[in-house]
């Protein structure tokens, strides 16, 4: 997990599709029930796994990178 302040948004690691993507826990872009990637990839809670052997997406990481993100399990998310 990384470092980061206080006031920094939760986020964690998900797999769907051909990739691993960071879904924010509190997104205002989301409406209904589909799930958002931080690239802006959207799929269906159902299809939500735990980070795994799939390639990571490059931009999901990049914004991880930058602290934007306080990363935390998936479990802790409610998700």
């Amino acid at each position: 997990m990384s470092e980061s302040a206080p006031d920094t948004p939760d986020a964690y690691w998900a797999a769907f599709g051909y990739q691993n993507h960071v879904i924010p826990v509190h997104d205002p872009r989301r409406r209904g029930t589909a799930v958002i990637g931080l690239c802006g990839v959207m799929t269906a809670p159902g299809e939500l796994g735990d980070r795994d052997e799939r390639p990571t997406c490059s931009v999901c990481s990049s914004v991880v990178r930058g602290g934007s993100y306080r990363l935390v399990h998936r479990s802790e998310a409610g998700h």
